[in-house]
């Protein structure tokens, strides 16, 4: 299954077994203050820029992390 949304302009398709993705949320998950921007995420899970908004974005979508616009957090942390 694919996830087809629109971010930045573009049309980006996440695989569902993405490992970064999956990666990514369980960071999220064993620290649940973690709160990053885009730039932030890009180093701290070492991938590139555009890389890291997909992967941010998707977990927005499927309610996993929430966004203020700028930071990203865990769902239901009031960002």
């Amino acid at each position: 299954m694919t996830t087809t949304f629109l971010s930045c302009n573009a049309d980006i398709t996440v695989v569902e077994g993405d490992a970064d993705l999956l990666r990514v949320s369980a960071e999220f998950q064993e620290m649940p203050d973690l709160v990053v921007t885009v730039a932030q995420a890009s180093r701290l899970f070492g991938v590139d820029h555009a890389h890291s908004r997909r992967i941010l974005d998707t977990l927005v979508n499927r309610g996993i992390l929430s966004t203020d616009g700028r930071q990203f957090a865990r769902g239901g942390t009031g960002r």
